[in-house]
C-alpha cells in the first residue's frame, strides 16, 4: 500500500526481446537463486519469489522463515498478506462491470455513494489515478496511541473507516492533482457492492477465485487456518525477527485486505494476460495511464525503452512487503511476497525486484556484500560537507552532519544517512549504493564516487 522508489531512480533500460530470450532459463534461475540466497544470509529477505516468461516458470522457491519459532521455512506454498496488490482484483472488477454495462469510470462517485463529501465532484477515474484529493487512511494504521487511535487488528465497521477519512481536509481539490490514497480503492470496493448487491468479498471469489481454481487465494488473513499461513515480522537491530501485529482484512478490505502465494498470483497473472479476465481492449485500457497520472485500473506504470513497458503494483503492510510486476509485451513476471516489513531499510522489496528484473532480462547487477558501519570523527567527516553536482548538471545532493552523523540528499528526495566502513567510503541501507569521497591532491574533496548496479556516478563538490 505504498509508492514506490526514493533515492536513486530505478533506471531499468530495456534491451531487445531476442537478448532476454537468449539467456538460458536455467541461467536465469541460477543468478536469481544466488542473489536471493545471499541477501537472505544477509537478512534483507524472508519470503517466496516467482519468475516466469509467458507458460514457463524460471524460478519458484521459498527463502527464510515461515514461522522462525517452529523452525518452519518458507516453500512455495507459503500464503502473505497482499496489501495493495488486492487492488488489481478491484480494476478487474469494474471493467468487468463497466463491460457489462453495470457502471462507467467516469460516472460520479455520488451516484452510488450520495451522501459521500464532493462525491458529485469525484470520478471512480478519479478514485483510481489518485486524483480524488481524498485523505489517505493508511495513515490511520499507523498513527500514535491516543484516545481516538483505532485498533485495525481486530474487524472495524466499513462506516467508521469512511467517516475517518471523509472528515479529513482534501489534499487538492477533485481531479487536479495525483496524491496517492488507498481510500479511493476502499470507496471502489463500495462502489462494487453498491452495483453488484454483494459483499466485495463475494463478488472477487465469484469472478475470479473460483473460475481461475485460486485456491489459496483470499481474504480475513487472521482467522485462516490454510496450511502455510505465514508470522508476519519486523526487523529489529536489521537482523532479529519480531513478530508484527497484523492488519485485519476488513481494515485493508479492497485496498489492500487478501492474502495469497506466488502461485496463485502467476495463475492471476497468465489469466489477465491471455484475456481469460478482461477482453483485448479492456486489458489494454487495465494498464494505460489515466490522463497525466501513472495510475491504470488497479496496476501503477513505469517506462522502460517505450511506455507502459513495466506494470507493477506493491504492498506495505505491518509484517509484510510484496512486488508483483509485469512485462506485459514480453509477457515476463516477477512476483517477491516477504513475510518481513520495511521498518527496516535493509529490508526494502524494491532493491529486490529491481536486481531481479536486471538479472531477468541480462543486465549488470551485483549481490550485495555485507557492509559493517565503523566509527569515524567528527572532524574527519566535517570535510565532506556541502554541496555536489551530477555530472549532467540536473540535480544536486547536499550532505549534512548532524550529531556525529552524515545524511545525503538528492534533489526532490528524502534524506537519507549513509555510513562509514572507512574514512573515505560510505553505504547505504536502503539501497545497495556506495560513496566514495575523492580529495585533489591537496587534500581537498572534490567529487563522490557513486557505485550502483547501474554504474559508476560521479558528482563534483560545488559548495
Amino acid at each position: 500500500m505504498k509508492n514506490t522508489l526514493r533515492l536513486f531512480h530505478l533506471l531499468l533500460i530495456l534491451t531487445s526481446a531476442s537478448q532476454i530470450y537468449a539467456q538460458q532459463a536455467q541461467s536465469i534461475a541460477q543468478k536469481a537463486d544466488d542473489y536471493l540466497t545471499a541477501i537472505t544470509r544477509l537478512h534483507r529477505f524472508n519470503g517466496t519469489v516467482l519468475i516466469a516468461h509467458r507458460d514457463t516458470v524460471l524460478l519458484q522457491k521459498g527463502y527464510g522463515w515461515r514461522n522462525e519459532s517452529a523452525q518452519t521455512s518458507n516453500d512455495t506454498n507459503s500464503i502473505f498478506q497482499l496489501g495493495s496488490i488486492t487492488k488489481t482484483f478491484v480494476g478487474a472488477a469494474v471493467l468487468q462491470l463497466q463491460a457489462e454495462g453495470k457502471l462507467s469510470v467516469k460516472d460520479k462517485l455520488s451516484q452510488y455513494l450520495p451522501d459521500y463529501p464532493e462525491g458529485n465532484r469525484i470520478t471512480l477515474n478519479d478514485l483510481f489515478a489518485h486524483t480524488s484529493g481524498i485523505y489517505d487512511y493508511k495513515s490511520f494504521l499507523y498513527s500514535p496511541p491516543g484516545p481516538d487511535k483505532v485498533d485495525f487488528t481486530h474487524p472495524v465497521p466499513k462506516e467508521k473507516i469512511v467517516s475517518m477519512f471523509s472528515s479529513k481536509p482534501s489534499t487538492d481539490r477533485p481531479g487536479s492533482k495525483e496524491h496517492y490514497t488507498n481510500s479511493g480503492y476502499f470507496l471502489l470496493g463500495l462502489v462494487i457492492e453498491k452495483v453488484t448487491g454483494k459483499p466485495f468479498e463475494t463478488v472477487v471469489r465469484e469472478r475470479f477465485l473460483k473460475p481461475l481454481q485460486l485456491t489459496r487465494t483470499g481474504f480475513d488473513f487472521i482467522n485462516l487456518r490454510q496450511p502455510g499461513k505465514t508470522t508476519g515480522y519486523s526487523y529489529e537491530k536489521d537482523s532479529v525477527l519480531v513478530a508484527a501485529a497484523l492488519i485485519d482484512s476488513t481494515a485493508g478490505y479492497a485496498a489492500g485486505g487478501m492474502y495469497s502465494t506466488i502461485g496463485d498470483l502467476y495463475r492471476w497473472s497468465r489469466a489477465l494476460q491471455t484475456q481469460q479476465v478482461l477482453t483485448p481492449e479492456n486489458w489494454k485500457l487495465a494498464l494505460l495511464p489515466i490522463g497525466k497520472t501513472k495510475w491504470g485500473y488497479g496496476w501503477g506504470t513505469s517506462t522502460f525503452k517505450s511506455p507502459n513497458d513495466l506494470v507493477f503494483q506493491n504492498g506495505n503492510l505491518p509484517g509484510f512487503g510484496t512486488y508483483l510486476i509485469l512485462f506485459p509485451k514480453e509477457e515476463m513476471v516477477i512476483i517477491v511476497l516477504s513475510n518481513v516489513d520495511d521498518a527496516s531499510d535493509l529490508t526494502s522489496t524494491e532493491p529486490i525486484v529491481r536486481d531481479l528484473a536486471f538479472i531477468s532480462f541480462g543486465l549488470p547487477y551485483q549481490i550485495p556484500k555485507n557492509h559493517k558501519a565503523i566509527t569515524v570523527s567528527e572532524t574527519i567527516l566535517r570535510q565532506y560537507v556541502g554541496v555536489y553536482q551530477e555530472e549532467t548538471g540536473k540535480r544536486k545532493m547536499t550532505i549534512t552532519l548532524e550529531k556525529g552523523k552524515l545524511s545525503l540528499q538528492v534533489t526532490g528526495q528524502s534524506k537519507l544517512e549513509i555510513y562509514p566502513e572507512s574514512e573515505t567510503d560510505f553505504f547505504l541501507k536502503i539501497v545497495d549504493a556506495q560513496l566514495t569521497f575523492l580529495k585533489n591532491p591537496t587534500g581537498q574533496v572534490e567529487q563522490i564516487l557513486v557505485r550502483q548496479n547501474d554504474g559508476d556516478f560521479h558528482w563534483k563538490k560545488i559548495d
